[in-house]
Parts: structure tokens; sequence; C-alpha cells
């Protein structure tokens, strides 16, 4: 159910049947294990070797980590397996450059063999969007159509000028998030808008827990296309972020 102003309560059953599957990402601010999912901190790592470097040879930005056997079951999504976000380690996030996502089907659970602490937090700590290291935990939810689909005319042309505003709003769809509709601070990233990589693999919106702020009141998002997510191949993830 979607809590719905009075005026716009007609459109509920329209409105509906836009809905999405979502898993809800939430921030705690407490220590994690090296394989839970997380915002920050210290990656899944058997040796500092493993860590990514970008094109040129620098260590990358750790963004989070996403660990499948702690979410709810995802269509399409990997049921286990660690889910490892990096992009370059620059002021503006790594805009406009390659990111690495990288997928660790089969892991070990003896800290004894893994790193404890990111071998490159100094680095890249000045750059991080987010003020803290939190473990992730998930919320599976639906979620109605969002302001930047082209869907959402039909439902539009049976609102009042003077109440689209508002209507927008409510069709907003913030929030940290797998799956379901991405909310774009801008405009919607070509790869997505055509279809060619329409599926949110992960968002990162503003959240008072973690601090998270990708410049001003931004957010950022991965996007994958359906057949690659199936095969978990994971080697052509388009990264973008915007504010306003």
């Amino acid at each position: 159910m979607i809590e719905l102003p009075e005026k716009f309560e007609f459109l509920r059953e329209q409105i509906e049947k836009t809905f999405r599957h979502t898993i809800e990402l939430k921030f705690v601010d407490i220590q994690t294990k090296p394989w839970e999912s997380k915002l920050g901190g210290c990656p899944y790592l058997k040796d500092k070797s493993d860590y990514p470097l970008d094109r040129e040879g620098d260590p990358m930005m750790f963004l989070a980590q996403i660990n499948f056997a702690e979410m709810p079951e995802m269509e399409n999504f990997p049921q286990k397996g660690i889910l490892q976000f990096y992009v370059v380690n620059d002021e503006s996030y790594g805009y406009d450059e390659p990111c690495k996502v990288i997928y660790i089907e089969d892991y070990i659970t003896d800290e004894t063999k893994l790193l404890s602490e990111n071998p490159y937090q100094n680095e890249i700590q000045e750059n991080l969007p987010f003020e803290k290291n939190t473990k992730i935990i998930f919320n599976s939810t639906y979620m109605p159509i969002t302001q930047y689909e082209n869907e959402l005319d039909s439902l539009i042309n049976n609102i009042n000028d003077e109440d689209e505003d508002e209507f927008y709003d409510l069709l907003y769809g913030a929030g940290s998030r797998i799956g379901g509709y991405p909310c774009f601070v801008q405009n919607p990233v070509p790869c997505y808008d055509n279809g060619e990589k329409d599926i949110l693999l992960l968002q990162l919106d503003e959240d008072s827990v973690a601090d998270i702020m990708f410049g001003d009141s931004g957010n950022c998002q991965f996007f994958i296309s359906k057949k690659d997510l199936i095969n978990k191949d994971f080697s052509d993830v388009v990264y973008d972020w915007a504010c306003c």
C-alpha cells in the first residue's frame, strides 16, 4: 500500500500497477565483519594485492559491499556471494570514470585469513562521500513508478495543473536501494533511459546516520543489464552520480 492524499486516491489502482520490488538499505553505526554488508570501511580482502586499482595504478575508493546471503531474495539477483563497489578516488567521486564492481561468489569467514582494516583508508578518506562506515541492513518492499519514467505521463494527465508538483514529490523515489526505480537528481542516464541497462544495481542516497552526501544533495547509481545480472557478469556496470 502507498499513502495517498485523498485527492489522488482515485489513481490508486493505476499507481499500484506500476509497483516494482525493491530492497531498501538502512545504515547502522556498528562495526562489521569482513564479509558483511557495509558502507565503506574494509572490504572483504584476503590480501592487499586483491584491492582494485584504477587505470593509473592508484587505489580506488571503496563505497559499499553487499552480501546477498543477508539480503532478501530478489528476482535475477544472486542468492549468495559478495558484491563490492569501487570508483576512482578523486574529488568528483570518480565521475565519468570507469567503476569496478567485483563479485566474489565463494568466501571464507575465518577472520585470521582476512584483512581487518582497509589498506588504503588514509588515501581515500578525504574523498569519501560519507562520514561513517556503517553496517547495511535490508528491507524488502514495493515502490511505485517515479517521476523520471515516461509511463508517468498517463497518470499526470489525470492531475490538475496546480497539483502536479505535489504528485511528483509523492513519486520521487529517494533513498538508498537495490532494484526498483532510480531517483535521478538531474536527468536519467542514457543507458537507463534507452533500456540498455535498466536494472538498478545500487543507489546510494542522502542518509543522516552514515552522513551520505554526493556533492550538494546528490546521489549515485549503478546500472546493469538483465542479461549480465542473470549471468553474474559485473564487468560492464554503468556508474553515475549527480547533485542539485
